[in-house]
């Protein structure tokens, strides 16, 4: 996140309710998911070593 942005990061009671997915949920049996978030993609890797990679 840019410090110059505008948009707050949720704290206190509000964080109790954080909602969690297995990558296993998001990705399907496969190595790449695409995520679309307003106007922009983004794409969700799992590599060879069983890391995650989001990128823009």
């Amino acid at each position: 996140m840019h410090p110059q942005s505008s948009d707050k990061i949720a704290t206190g009671a509000s964080s109790a309710q954080e909602r969690r997915l297995h990558s296993e949920q998001l990705l399907q049996g496969s190595r790449r998911v695409v995520i679309e978030h307003g106007d922009a993609s983004y794409t969700l890797l799992l590599t060879r070593n069983d890391k995650l990679i989001l990128v823009k």
